[in-house]
């Protein structure tokens, strides 16, 4: 149970507001009444009290949700007329009982000031009135901001499902396509191929299910796809892979690195030309940055491209939603013509 919830602090303002308010209206006597204050005064400011509580409730509570929430606001102004005037010929009624209205207060030029107690009750009534509707509206709006914030974190929630869901098929299927070749030429690397697919897919259905992973569990699973990957690959590609052996723990978007790292072997590898692939993960105390390096080659198919381009695509948008102002992401051909992906998380 949270002590400091919404409504316990809600109920503690308005205690607090209440008890001030209290202490101003049972010491709001003339001073030079001193200690002899009658007790009638007492119980008139009590009553007064009393009725202040009631009206801010009344409006807090019915007035303002049913008639000015509701933009029927001339039934409003009447209503509150209604109130101000009854309240102030209540008070009357209350003074002539404890015999109030001939106590003498005091005047600002020393004479008397028989009206004293009749225009306070009624700005009293006012400005109560008046820190309802205040309270009232600045929780609507509270609540109004808290019901956005939560409508936009199921919207990215639901989004970044979607693109895991995405990501998630993109990769195997590149994957299976491998395992694949190797069925028809290699059984035992086929099998081979399998059972570190098999490690991969445990890592994607339930590692990479959350919204974070520990990135030793991320890099694990970056070795066991470039293991897997070399199977593919020629002799003529030469592959470098720089990783830290006892990686630093923090927490990563699962699968936030492979995009690239799979857009390098579909972009980077020949059979015919020689070639090479880089990557390095490169960590400190309070980030974690990616590099890929590859040799390009414009020997794949409009399909082929296409399919490469979801991966990026919503790892890009992954990355606006998970990290916002919290990564570098630069892509491009560099003055070799080698294709070079930097991604550089912020932790």
């Amino acid at each position: 149970m949270k002590i400091f919830s919404r409504s316990n602090i809600f109920i503690l303002v308005h205690f607090f507001c209440w008890l001030i308010l209290t202490l101003g209206v049972l010491y709001s006597h003339p001073a030079d009444w001193g200690d002899n204050v009658p007790r009638e005064f007492y119980i008139r400011q009590n009553v007064l009290l009393i009725i202040l509580i009631i009206v801010f409730y009344l409006n807090y509570n019915l007035l303002i949700p049913y008639l000015l929430i509701k933009k029927t606001v001339v039934w409003y102004i009447l209503v509150v007329l209604a109130i101000v005037a009854g309240c102030a010929y209540l008070t009357n009624i209350i003074n002539e009982v404890f015999d109030l209205n001939r106590m003498p207060f005091p005047h600002p030029h020393g004479g008397p000031n028989r009206h004293h107690i009749n225009t306070f009750v009624p700005g009293m009534i006012v400005l109560i009135i008046g820190l309802g509707i205040t309270v009232s509206f600045i929780q609507k709006w509270q609540q109004e901001v808290i019901l956005r914030q939560q409508l936009e974190q199921e919207k990215i929630t639901t989004e970044l499902t979607l693109l895991k869901a995405q990501i998630n098929p993109h990769f195997f299927f590149n994957t299976l396509n491998t395992i694949y070749s190797y069925t028809l030429s290699d059984g035992d690397v086929a099998r081979t191929a399998i059972t570190n697919l098999s490690k991969m897919m445990r890592y994607v259905l339930y590692d990479a299910a959350g919204k974070q992973t520990p990135l030793s569990k991320e890099i694990a699973f970056i070795k066991e796809y470039v293991e897997l990957m070399k199977l593919r690959i020629s002799k003529k590609t030469s592959l470098l892979l720089q990783v830290q052996e006892q990686p630093k723990e923090m927490l990563v978007a699962p699968m936030i690195f492979l995009p690239f790292i799979e857009n390098a072997f579909k972009h980077g590898v020949s059979g015919v030309n020689e070639g090479h692939i880089t990557i390095q993960i490169i960590q400190d105390d309070n980030s974690v940055e990616l590099l890929v390096n590859n040799t390009v080659y414009e020997t794949r198919s409009a399909g082929e491209d296409k399919s490469n381009g979801i991966g990026i695509t919503n790892t890009t948008r992954r990355l606006e939603l998970l990290y916002p102002g919290k990564y570098k992401l630069q892509t491009g051909l560099n003055s070799k013509n080698e294709y070079e992906a930097k991604l550089k998380l912020l932790i």
